[in-house]
């Protein structure tokens, strides 16, 4: 878990916490991914595109019961399918569609919220052959709780470091030519009137320029230019 703490990458940090949980567990996969209150699920597939995952975040996890159980409660919760199938668990469209067909034997999931909107889930899953899950391993799933949530926060945080990259990036493409350069310029901790000098136009022209660069951008200032990390090609 110490070292899915210092991946750079929602994919590395899945891989390294879902090998360290197979081994705390026993299990044949563990998952990792989120909730969302506006209901949408992401699985964070951590060695390549996963069929079912794939399956499961664009049509089937509305059946989950531990989605479902998430949609119905604000409170964080870890706990064995037993506890949410109700005996019938074979016969419902979920299982026949997609949790049976998939191989899946047994699970225990956790559910942690992690703000008002989304939650991080970690699922333990057994193989058909393999034991069912008991109370020892509900047990140690909980004693790592408070570890896992703290992951599922970084794994969080991650993603929406990428997504605004992203943003960043798409946004970075409606510059002018004049207006990257000006805007590494300012990430290089020029103003408008050294930038002036420097390129040999007005202060007002470059001030202009400013003005379209923290609006494409979506910043208000030259501190806001520095925390979004812009980074400008020299040219």
């Amino acid at each position: 878990m110490a070292a899915a703490a210092l991946a750079a990458t929602p994919e590395d940090l899945s891989a390294r916490f879902s090998a360290a949980a197979r081994v705390l567990l026993g299990s044949d996969r563990v998952y990792v991914g989120f909730y969302r209150r506006d209901i949408t699920s992401l699985t964070i597939d951590d060695a390549g595109p996963d069929r079912w995952n794939r399956d499961y975040d664009a049509r089937v996890y509305r059946q989950d019961p531990f989605f479902q159980r998430f949609a119905s409660t604000r409170q964080d919760f870890l706990l064995p399918l037993s506890a949410l199938s109700q005996g019938d668990f074979q016969r419902t469209p979920y299982y026949r569609e997609f949790y049976g067909p998939s191989g899946s034997f047994d699970e225990i999931t956790g559910v942690f919220n992690l703000d008002g909107l989304t939650a991080g889930y970690v699922t333990f899953l057994r193989r058909e052959g393999a034991p069912r899950f008991g109370e020892r391993d509900l047990a140690v799933a909980g004693a790592a709780s408070s570890a896992t949530k703290l992951i599922l926060q970084r794994l969080l945080h991650l993603c929406r470091l990428r997504d605004k990259g992203s943003a960043i990036e798409a946004a970075g493409s409606q510059l002018s030519a004049r207006e990257r350069q000006i805007a590494r310029l300012l990430v290089e901790g020029g103003s408008a009137k050294t930038i002036s000098r420097n390129l040999s136009i007005s202060p007002g022209t470059v001030r202009n320029h400013i003005k379209q660069v923290y609006r494409k951008l979506g910043v208000h200032s030259q501190i806001e230019l520095l925390a979004i990390g812009w980074k400008a090609s020299p040219n």
